[in-house]
């Protein structure tokens, strides 16, 4: 009975606790199930049939992220209130939620980790921005980044010095020491019109509003490899609908070499709320840690069980 499909079994077995269970369209495995006519059946519905129905249905976003589109895939449905405090040449703390789509409307679509830069004065030329970025991988495994920048304080922030570790830690909270790195670097004098990827999360909050804001830069992308030809500019304010409420937004679009094209998006009050690319998004959320451990938290107890259940 193994090939057969939920019409077939449900006229083979008559039984109708399984004749309910097929129609619903349940796609499972029953061990055992005691009626009038069977006794301990066992039943395996063809998982290709219903895997089949299940992505004939799928829809392909078949867009770029938007602010719009993150809200119809139920990646965010508000942002954090705007401060009227908030002033982007000052000292603040931004935290953002990685959020990924894998192609669907319906299915697939995670959040994976958190990204929180804080800025710090340093003087009237340089300041400081401190880099703290977790992400999920399989089986647990969370790759750790920390990083601390000094720049300039020009329209890039144009990274002066720095100092980054990647460190990788297991399900049971242990740091997996092969895999893990510590870098310092500096940038050559001179080169006082690059920036850093971490950089322009802070520097698109100083920009000028305007059609005329375009800058031509070369980026170092995790403060490693070096993009040349880089292009920002501001494209315009767009209507936008999040959680049933209008909330026009300002977008800024990076171009260049060697990159996926790259948005900003920006409120009234230049606070940066989203970054998109290809199919990720960076999104302003202050609950983006502890949606990150409660997620963690739950693949390290299946992990553990996956791991319970090899032993046995």
């Amino acid at each position: 009975m193994m090939g057969v499909i939920a019409s077939e079994a449900i006229s083979i077995v008559r039984c109708p606790e399984i004749a309910t269970a097929f129609k619903k369209g349940l796609a499972m495995t029953i061990p055992q199930i005691k009626c009038n006519r069977v006794v301990a059946v066992q039943i395996l519905y063809i998982q290709e049939n219903a895997m089949a129905k299940k992505k004939s249905q799928r829809t392909i976003v078949g867009s770029p992220l938007t602010p719009t589109l993150l809200d119809e895939l139920g990646a965010l449905s508000n942002f954090p209130p705007s401060s009227e405090d908030f002033k982007p040449d000052g000292n603040w703390v931004n935290t953002y939620r990685i959020w990924t789509c894998h192609g669907y409307r319906e299915s697939g679509n995670d959040n994976v980790g958190f990204l929180r830069i804080k800025r710090l004065i340093n003087s009237q030329s340089s300041l400081t921005l401190k880099v703290h970025q977790e992400v999920l991988q399989a089986d647990a495994l969370v790759n750790i980044i920390e990083a601390t920048i000094e720049c300039r304080n020009n329209q890039l922030a144009s990274p002066i010095q720095w100092k980054i570790s990647s460190r990788f830690r297991s399900a049971d909270g242990r740091y997996i020491s092969e895999l893990s790195s510590n870098d310092n670097g500096a940038a050559a004098e001179g080169l006082d019109r690059s920036a850093g990827d971490w950089c322009l999360f802070e520097a698109v909050q100083r920009l000028k509003i305007s059609k005329e804001t375009v800058l031509a830069f070369d980026m170092l992308e995790g403060l490693s490899l070096l993009k040349k030809d880089q292009r920002l500019s501001y494209r315009g304010l767009y209507p936008t609908k999040i959680g049933g409420e209008n909330i026009p937004l300002h977008c800024f679009v990076q171009l260049g070499s060697g990159i996926l094209p790259c948005e900003y998006w920006l409120d009234d009050h230049h606070r940066l709320l989203a970054v998109a690319s290809m199919n990720k998004a960076y999104i302003l959320d202050e609950q983006a840690e502890k949606i990150t451990r409660q997620i963690l938290e739950k693949e390290r107890k299946s992990y553990e069980k996956r791991k319970s259940s090899q032993r046995k």
